[in-house]
């Protein structure tokens, strides 16, 4: 069992849970759409559901004033959010919003913490999970104290390449280009210094600016400048 080889709902279900328990958990999931840009749920909202992208790109993020905005991470295809409404009070830490026509599974909290308890390999799955979200957010923590704004904007990029991928037709063409915006969020820098990083890097043969999209060039060189081990798209 492989926390990064992120399932989808179903399969994890099936896979992990007993036979009533499978039958508990599919007679109270039910699947929302949500359009680009709206809303799945809001930083300190109460957290009543766990959800799971069934298909999209969400972004997870929280804002530390109302002008600055912090991206946690992004989630894709068979990726929880939501898990950060766990603790005390269960209220969301964090906000979601789709970045695109996205499809979710939604499952109330409480059902889903009696999975947990009910069920040890479903339950170790996602602690597992819960693990390795928690190391990503230290070494991204790490990153911002000691990188340049030019490597933390690079970072950006390998977190969009890693979450989202390449177009099935070109691999070198991401197939879903986050904002320069988000770029800047991630990197912890003003839209400006994004702009001007993109230039370098293109400059430098890695990326190749298409409107508002990028081509990767030079992945090894990506993976050099962001200091990653082997390929840059096994580790997020």
């Amino acid at each position: 069992m492989n926390s990064k080889d992120l399932k989808q709902l179903d399969k994890l279900i099936e896979n992990y849970c007993t036979p009533e328990w499978r039958k508990l958990a599919w007679a109270n999931t039910c699947t929302v759409e949500f359009k680009a840009g709206e809303t799945i749920f809001k930083e300190g909202g109460k957290a009543e559901n766990i959800y799971m992208v069934k298909h999209g790109r969400v972004k997870v993020y929280s804002n530390y004033t109302p002008e600055i905005e912090m991206i946690a991470r992004f989630a894709t295809d068979g990726q929880i959010i939501g898990h950060r409404g766990f603790g005390e009070d269960f209220t969301f830490s964090v906000s979601a919003v789709a970045l695109s026509e996205t499809s979710v599974f939604v499952l109330p909290m409480e059902v889903f913490q009696s999975l947990l308890k009910a069920n040890n390999l479903f339950c170790y799955y996602f602690m597992l999970f819960f693990t390795e979200e928690l190391r990503r957010s230290e070494r991204m923590s790490k990153n911002q104290l000691n990188m340049t704004v030019k490597q933390r904007v690079a970072q950006a990029i390998r977190m969009n390449t890693e979450n989202f991928g390449f177009t099935p037709e070109d691999e070198s063409l991401l197939a879903f280009t986050i904002t320069r915006k988000d770029m800047a969020s991630i990197a912890s820098t003003t839209y400006e210094s994004v702009i001007r990083s993109l230039a370098d890097l293109q400059k430098d043969g890695v990326i190749q600016i298409e409107g508002k999209q990028l081509r990767i060039t030079d992945k090894k060189a990506l993976c050099e400048i962001t200091h990653c081990s082997g390929d840059f798209s096994s580790e997020s």
